[in-house]
């Protein structure tokens, strides 16, 4: 579905579901003080197909969301594809919610809600820009979400207006997207554990680890220490697992990333159908797990592999990518992680 035709799209289910809400939200309404249910956003519908950036600002980072004809990058990331879909959602949220009930005018308290000013140490809100051609549409203090509004969203979530005092309860599924993984489709690859037949893991120090498949639902170490054991099964098996349905947690563009080669793993993973894939990884600052990936065949494989070779080296040879510790962990492993004894002993 083109950009144009999902944003209509959200258009048409905005008026539905308002049309659908009112009859409802009237069933549901509670009396209190400060009690209304007005829109936040008056006439943002008309508004939402001429968005042209989004931009979501906490404490410690900043993500800008750009329109690009049909699609929206991310501009922190250098251009990095953010989903339609995704922005098509927060679109939708802005346009429904509603204000429920008036909250704190102090300053002092705002931090129970979350809508203290994101520049504040230690602050836990999160600043929402949105903004068409003819200047900004919507500039909102997000913060603490609320499950106990009654209505139609049985949802919802407190905001103030930067230059406003007044902090509010807001009816409706406000989620604000402010990692980028949450922004793109985060499924990156999906090389399936029951197609791997043998993966290679070499430290930086040059000591390898080779591990093939034994039988169906198990792996072996193929060139096993003298005298080491296994220690847990799983620990083997698991290594056939790194790029089974992997998702990423943030993206640069290649070159932000360096592989210091006293520092990288390199790990080949091979399937039984000729797919040869390498992974570059690289721990930063203890923690930050990071990776480069490309593709090859190998003379046997198929017309099919090759292509699928092609599609993945197009989607990631221009890019770097972190990774979950679980991913990183079943890549990277190395004798000491999987033997029985002393770790002292388990390297030499």
């Amino acid at each position: 579905m083109s950009l144009k035709s999902l944003i209509v799209f959200v258009i048409v289910t905005i008026i539905t579901i308002v049309a659908a809400g009112i009859s409802v939200t009237n069933t549901y309404k509670v009396h209190k003080i400060g009690f209304t249910d007005k829109p936040v956003i008056p006439n943002f519908a008309e508004n939402a197909i001429g968005v042209t950036e989004i931009t979501v600002e906490n404490s410690d980072r900043k993500i800008t969301v750009k329109r690009d004809g049909e699609n929206w990058k991310i501009l922190e990331r250098q251009n990095y594809l953010a989903s339609n879909q995704r922005v098509a959602d927060l679109l939708l949220n802005l346009s429904e919610i509603r204000y429920r009930e008036a909250k704190t005018t102090n300053a002092g308290k705002y931090r129970r809600l979350h809508v203290e000013d994101v520049s504040g140490k230690g602050a836990k809100s999160t600043l929402l820009s949105v903004k068409s051609k003819n200047g900004e549409l919507v500039r909102l203090i997000v913060g603490k979400e609320n499950t106990d509004v009654v209505g139609p969203s049985n949802g919802g979530r407190y905001i103030r207006n930067p230059n406003d005092k007044q902090s509010w309860l807001v009816s409706g599924r406000l989620d604000v997207p402010s990692e980028v993984n949450t922004w793109v489709d985060p499924e990156l690859l999906h090389v399936a554990s029951n197609r791997i037949k043998r993966v290679i893991v070499t430290q930086p120090n040059g000591q390898k680890m080779i591990v093939s498949r034994a039988d169906k639902e198990k792996f072996k170490i193929d060139n096993m220490p003298n005298g080491g054991v296994v220690e847990y099964q799983s620990d083997i098996n698991n290594m056939a697992d790194g790029l089974d349905k992997l998702e990423f947690e943030d993206v640069m563009a290649r070159g932000k990333i360096e592989f210091i080669k006293n520092k990288t793993i390199s790990t080949q993973i091979e399937t039984g159908d000729g797919l040869i894939m390498n992974v570059r990884l690289i721990d930063i600052n203890d923690g930050n797990f990071w990776s480069a990936i490309s593709a090859f065949s190998n003379k046997s494989a198929s017309e099919l592999v090759k292509k699928e070779v092609n599609k993945i080296n197009n989607k990631v040879s221009n890019w770097v990518y972190q990774l979950p510790s679980h991913k990183y962990r079943y890549m990277s492993r190395k004798f000491s992680d999987v033997l029985k004894g002393p770790k002292s002993e388990k390297d030499k």
